[in-house]
C-alpha cells in the first residue's frame, strides 16, 4: 500500500481575494503550530494506515509554505524519514512557493534541504489581472523567478496559473502562456477561477465592483490552452494539469487514486480508504487540541466520488482497480452498469477496456455528464 503526506502551513504574507483556503496573516502563532505540527506528525505516525504503507510523495502545501525556514523544512523531513517506516527513496518532495519568496539562495538551500519538486504561484503574467487578485507579485518578478529556478539545480518543477480571471480575455491568456513558453516547465497547473462563497471576490462580484469574463470567453480560454499544450509537448492527464513526458505529478495523481493521505496541520484532510478526517480550520482551537471530525463513507460514496475525480483524468474509470475494496452488493453494481449503459447510448461517455472516460475536450462542461451516473445512497452498503 502506498501513501502520502500533505503538510498544511496556515500562513500567507495577503489574502488572495478568490482563497478560501485556511490561512491566517498573522504570523505570531506560526512557530507554536509548526510545533504542534511536528507532534501530530509523530502521533498518526504509529496509526494504520500509515504505520504500514510507502510514502511516495511529501507535499509543502498552504497558505504559503515558503514561509517556513530553511531549518524547518528539513525537521519536517527528517522526522517523516524517522518514525515513518518506508519512505520511498524516491519520493517526491514538493514545496508551493510565491515569486516573492523566491531567491537564488533559497532555492539552494531548499534543494539541500532536501525538496526536488517545486509548485510556483505564478497565476498570471498580466499585471492588472495579479493587483485585482491582490497577488503579493509582478510579472516582472515571475520572470526573473523562472529564470532563477531554470539554473537552480531544480529539474522538476511546475508553474500554476488561472484562466477566467477578471477582465481576461483570451489574448491576455495567449500572452500569459507565451511567456510561460519561454521558460519551458516540465509541469503546468492551469485552473479556471471559481468563486468560492464568502471570499473577497465573492464580494466584489455581489457588489458590483468586479466582474468575471463569461461562460463563453472561458470556455474559449480553456480549449485555447488545450491547444496551446498539445502544441508545446503537453500531455494534457487531468482537467486542471499537463505535463512533460515523465514529469507528472506524483502526489496529485495519489488523491485521484484513492490512496491513503495524511494531512498534518489545521483545516488539512486525510483519508485512510474508507474514512476521512480533517482537522479545526483555525490555528488556536488545532493549538489547544480539537477533536479531529470523522466521517465514514458509504460505499455508494465512495463509488460516486471516483466516478467525478476519475472521469476528470486521461484513464478515465476502470473497474477492476476503481471500485472499492470489498463487498459491492448486487443493487449498488446493477445501478452503476445501467447508469453507464445509459452513458454510452447517449454519447457522452467512452468505453475503454474495463471501464469508460469522458473526453478531454469535455471535461469542463462535464457535471452534468457526471451528475448522470451517480448512483444513490443504499443503507445496506
Amino acid at each position: 500500500m502506498n501513501s502520502s503526506i500533505y503538510l498544511h502551513i496556515p500562513y500567507c504574507k495577503q489574502a488572495c481575494t478568490y482563497c478560501d483556503f485556511h490561512f491566517s496573516t498573522n504570523l505570531n502563532t506560526k512557530e507554536k503550530v509548526i510545533e504542534k505540527m511536528e507532534q501530530e506528525l509523530l502521533q498518526r505516525s504509529i496509526c494504520y494506515p500509515w504505520n504500514s504503507s510507502e510514502v511516495k510523495s511529501i507535499y509543502f502545501g498552504g497558505g504559503t509554505p515558503s514561509l517556513l525556514g530553511v531549518k524547518q523544512i528539513q525537521e519536517f523531513i527528517y522526522l517523516i524519514y524517522q518514525h515513518f517506516r518506508m519512505v520511498d527513496h524516491s519520493v517526491e518532495i514538493t514545496l508551493e512557493a510565491n515569486p516573492d519568496d523566491i531567491t537564488p539562495e533559497k532555492l539552494e538551500a531548499w534543494h539541500q534541504a532536501g525538496i526536488n519538486r517545486l509548485s510556483v504561484g505564478i497565476q498570471s503574467f498580466n499585471n492588472e489581472e495579479l493587483k485585482v487578485s491582490n497577488r503579493a507579485h509582478t510579472a516582472e518578478e515571475s520572470f526573473q523567478v523562472l529564470k532563477w529556478i531554470n539554473e537552480s539545480p531544480f529539474e522538476n518543477y511546475s508553474v500554476d496559473l488561472i484562466y477566467g480571471m477578471p477582465g481576461s480575455t483570451v489574448q491576455s491568456w495567449y500572452e500569459t502562456l507565451t511567456a510561460v513558453a519561454k521558460f519551458n516547465p516540465p509541469h503546468l497547473s492551469c485552473y479556471n477561477l471559481t468563486v468560492e462563497e464568502n471570499t473577497v471576490l465573492d464580494h466584489q462580484i455581489t457588489k458590483g465592483t468586479i466582474e468575471l469574463p463569461g461562460e463563453e470567453e472561458i470556455l474559449s480560454q480553456y480549449f485555447y490552452l488545450r491547444k496551446w499544450a498539445q502544441e508545446h509537448g503537453y500531455e494534457h492527464y487531468e482537467l486542471s494539469n499537463f505535463s512533460k513526458s515523465g514529469y507528472r505529478s506524483t502526489h496529485n495523481q495519489h488523491y485521484w487514486s484513492y490512496e491513503p493521505y495524511l494531512g498534518l496541520g489545521p483545516g488539512a484532510h486525510s483519508f485512510d480508504g474508507k474514512k476521512r478526517f480533517w482537522n479545526v480550520s483555525n490555528n488556536n482551537l488545532y493549538l489547544q487540541g480539537a477533536k479531529v471530525t470523522e466521517e465514514t463513507l458509504s460505499i455508494s460514496e465512495q463509488i460516486n466520488e471516483r466516478i467525478m475525480v476519475r472521469l476528470r483524468t486521461a484513464q478515465g474509470f476502470r473497474f477492476d482497480k476503481d471500485l472499492p475494496e470489498g463487498h459491492i452488493n448486487t443493487e449498488v453494481r446493477d445501478e452503476l452498469l445501467v447508469s453507464t449503459e445509459a452513458g454510452f447510448k447517449k454519447g457522452v461517455i467512452y468505453p475503454m477496456p474495463d471501464g469508460f472516460r469522458i473526453l478531454p475536450e469535455n471535461w469542463m462542461t462535464s457535471d452534468d455528464i457526471i451528475a448522470g451516473l451517480m448512483i444513490e445512497h443504499h443503507d445496506e452498503d
